[in-house]
């Protein structure tokens, strides 16, 4: 799962979806994690990452 921050400008990997919380300490917003925790889809939370939204640095070292 991946979530973007407000704006779409980068992406994060959710890593822990109780929290919201990212490997680099970003989180969603609240009301964007109250909408997919109901099982609503939301257009800054997705299954896939976007193409063309570039991931965190910090997500992306913590992939690898």
């Amino acid at each position: 799962m991946y979530f973007m921050t407000r704006g779409g400008s980068v992406c994060h990997v959710l890593h822990d979806e109780r929290t919201g919380a990212a490997p680099c300490g970003a989180k969603p917003e609240k009301l964007e994690l109250i909408i997919y925790r109901a099982g609503k889809q939301t257009p800054l939370i997705a299954a896939e990452k976007p193409a063309d939204v570039p991931l965190c640095k910090h997500c992306e070292k913590q992939l690898e």
